[in-house]
């Protein structure tokens, strides 16, 4: 079966929670604007959201799917099951301890992801509050992840790829009633947003529990028999491979944690990041998570059953698949990047300012779109091997690259500095892992001209986007009415994505007649 039909099911799904997600955050944007109680949230809710965005693009999928593939062809289907069995037991632990432990040392957390924030003793303390309501979300999410690898594992991608969209809805279900039926002030409306946070985690875990069950998984924790050791002894070393996973699959989050550290010594700084970040999140979630996800199960058996053309064809589809999507969307992005964040978020306490240095630092970030899903292409032929030193040290020179940049720029553009360093980062991630895997990974024929073809309908589509853009700037004013501005907006990118699809199309990325992209395999390419 071609990969067209799960990328687009992970890829659809992620794309739901995303938008939802953009919306949750207009609102929020509008209740909260760029304030302090605006930064406190956004900071309570960074390392929730950065676990969260970490195990949505597979975090757990690279240390357990290819261990799963591992054992189902040794094992045979049970014990691979019973296996996956046992790391729940012991992950339910896990999770209970680390809420536990970051409950008490949350103001040294919060230190660590917002220094800036002791200037002002209420704005930190108003943080640590809300950071010990959020972070109990983290334990939910770690065994949401782990039900969710499990169906990943077993090439069951729909329900896990929807459950993110759970705290989304519940987010903009009570958002709306904050926003038209019971106002409240800042503080309070950010206390009430960050516990509908911890109750979403808890619907979250209830559906994944749901569905586990479903395909036959144990899902009970049975925490006493993990403290007594009644356990797969491997489940422990899985666990301990869990960790290199989080950080190699989520590592553009981690970049997104430096940047925001950052960006905290400067007023609003953070909050314009944040909601850049919201925007810069949509294509990256369609591309990225999808290919995250649904590439590495397939690799990985394809490699244990010795099948190297399938590896190669599952690379090729990938990387155009991606490709497809990814370079118009950063085009487009880097053009239109100012009239996005004011048609988007400039209403209410979002002021014109706002607008205009979050538009500013997405454009930015727009340059790292190419290097993340880049990435996550190349990291399965790693990860399936089982191999994580190599993307490890690939990670720590993109973060050390990502510091190296936001410093020597600080004094330049101080505000626009952490975007630039999260571009430098994702690059140099991007290159090591290219240079390492070259002559190994092996594409099928053709690939390269259907890659060419995509970079030239990108390149004419932004010169089309470039000129309407220009034409329609009297039509763009903040005096005209929303939906004026976002009807014209909208115009821009259908008129420039119709022509780019029409234009790959003629010149050969893929078959429309077939529905998906041209792989039939090794050598058949049309």
């Amino acid at each position: 079966m071609s990969l067209a039909l799960p990328f687009t099911i992970v890829g659809s799904a992620t794309l739901v929670s995303r938008l939802t997600g953009f919306v949750r955050d207009i609102l929020i944007a509008a209740i909260l604007g760029a304030s302090a109680i605006a930064d406190v949230y956004v900071a309570a809710f960074l390392i929730p959201n950065l676990v969260r965005r970490m195990m949505s693009d597979g975090a757990f999928n690279a240390a357990l799917v290819p261990r799963f593939a591992r054992m189902e062809q040794e094992g045979g289907e049970q014990a691979a099951r019973g296996f996956s069995d046992d790391v729940l037991s012991l992950l339910s632990v896990v999770a209970i301890v680390l809420v536990v432990v970051a409950e008490f040392a949350m103001p040294a957390i919060m230190s660590g992801l917002a220094y800036g924030f002791r200037a002002d003793e209420a704005k930190f303390a108003d943080a640590v509050l809300f950071g010990r309501i959020a972070f109990p979300f983290v334990g939910f999410v770690l065994i949401v992840a782990l039900m969710s690898a499990l169906l990943n594992a077993c090439e069951r991608y729909a329900v896990a790829a929807l459950v993110p969209v759970v705290l989304n809805l519940l987010l903009i279900l009570v958002l709306t009633i904050l926003l038209v039926v019971i106002p409240m002030e800042q503080r309070k409306a950010g206390l009430v947003l960050i516990s509908t946070v911890l109750a979403a985690g808890f619907l979250q875990l209830a559906l994944l529990w749901w569905a586990a069950s479903r395909e036959g998984f144990d899902v009970r924790p049975r925490p006493f028999d993990a403290l007594a050791g009644r356990i797969d002894p491997g489940a422990k070393a899985l666990l301990l491979l869990a960790l290199p996973g989080m950080i190699i699959a989520g590592s553009g989050h981690v970049h997104m944690i430096v940047a925001s550290q950052f960006a905290s010594l400067a007023p609003k700084g953070i909050s314009w990041l944040y909601f850049a970040d919201r925007v810069f999140q949509l294509p990256l979630g369609f591309v990225a998570s999808a290919v995250g996800i649904v590439l590495l199960p397939r690799i990985s058996r394809a490699l244990h059953q010795g099948d190297d053309d399938a590896v190669a064809s599952a690379q090729s589809e990938s990387l155009v698949f991606a490709s497809l999507l990814i370079l118009p969307a950063t085009m487009g992005l880097y053009i239109l990047a100012k009239p996005i964040a004011a048609v988007l978020f400039q209403r209410a306490a979002f002021s014109a300012e706002d607008a205009l240095m979050t538009g500013r630092i997405l454009r930015i970030l727009a340059l790292a779109l190419p290097a993340f899903v880049l990435v996550k292409v190349i990291l399965p032929h790693f990860l399936a091997r089982e191999d994580m030193r190599l993307p490890l040290v690939a990670v720590a020179c993109a973060l050390a690259a990502n510091i190296a940049a936001t410093l020597y720029l600080g004094d330049v553009t101080p505000r626009l500095a952490p975007a630039w360093g999260v571009v430098s980062g994702a690059w140099v991630n991007a290159g090591i892992l290219l240079v390492a895997a070259f002559g190994r990974f092996r594409l099928v024929p053709g690939t390269i001209g259907r890659l060419l073809a995509i970079i030239l309908a990108t390149v004419a589509m932004g010169l089309l986007v470039s000129f309407l853009a220009e034409m329609a700037r009297p039509l763009m004013d903040p005096a005209l009415r929303i939906a004026i501005k976002g009807s014209v907006l909208a115009f821009i990118c259908l008129a420039g994505a119709l022509p780019f699809l029409l234009l790959a199309w003629w010149l050969g990325a893929f078959d429309v007649a077939r529905a998906r992209l041209r792989d039939e395999g090794p050598g058949k390419i049309d």
